[in-house]
């Protein structure tokens, strides 16, 4: 299984083999997204993979391998880097599932092998996370538990934290609160 992290499409046609897991509204936390709002196809299996790669070989695109199928919830987080100290990013991801089951996350990919389709940027690393609400992915990024290991995170990548929701708009309080939180600094 894999995912596919892919600009949304113009046409609104995927590749043949591939569904929308979640297309809507995102807000980057970090470094600029290199192509847009993203969105995040399933895979249906290695033959989808290669007509996807074929269909968007000219677009920023990656594929990641996939632990679980998608559930239920409404937001998702893509967190895409590029490692720059493998070394001391390790108690990071030793620490970071209990912190993310804390505030009701699942990964459904994480540091599965990356298979670029297309463009300039490929994370060494990706990793999908599936929260029941886009307030949840907030609240997770922001908290205190998770400080120390966003200040790991970014002392030891070139980080990509994008929040994208399932379908529609991200809740307006949501956006608000994060875009308020981004420009002070925290």
């Amino acid at each position: 299984m894999h995912y596919l992290i892919a600009p949304k499409a113009e046409t609104g046609k995927l590749p043949i083999g591939c569904h929308l897991v979640a297309g809507g509204e995102s807000i980057s936390f970090e470094e600029s997204w290199s192509f847009g709002d993203p969105q995040i196809l399933r895979v249906a299996d290695d033959a989808a993979l290669m007509h996807a790669k074929a269909a968007m070989g000219g677009s920023d695109a990656f594929a990641v391998e996939g632990l679980l199928e998608p559930g239920s919830g409404a937001a998702f987080v893509i967190a895409a880097h590029l490692m720059r100290d493998i070394e001391r990013f390790k108690p990071y991801a030793a620490a970071i599932p209990d912190v993310v089951q804390s505030f009701n996350g699942r990964f459904i990919a994480r540091a599965g092998q990356v298979t670029p389709i297309g463009g300039s940027f490929v994370p060494d690393r990706v990793v999908l996370i599936e929260f029941p609400t886009a307030a949840d992915a907030a609240a997770f990024y922001f908290s205190d538990i998770y400080a120390p290991l966003l200040k790991l995170r970014l002392e030891t990548t070139d980080p990509r934290f994008v929040l994208v929701a399932k379908s529609g708009v991200l809740p307006e309080m949501v956006r608000a609160e994060i875009q308020k939180r981004l420009s002070s600094g925290g």
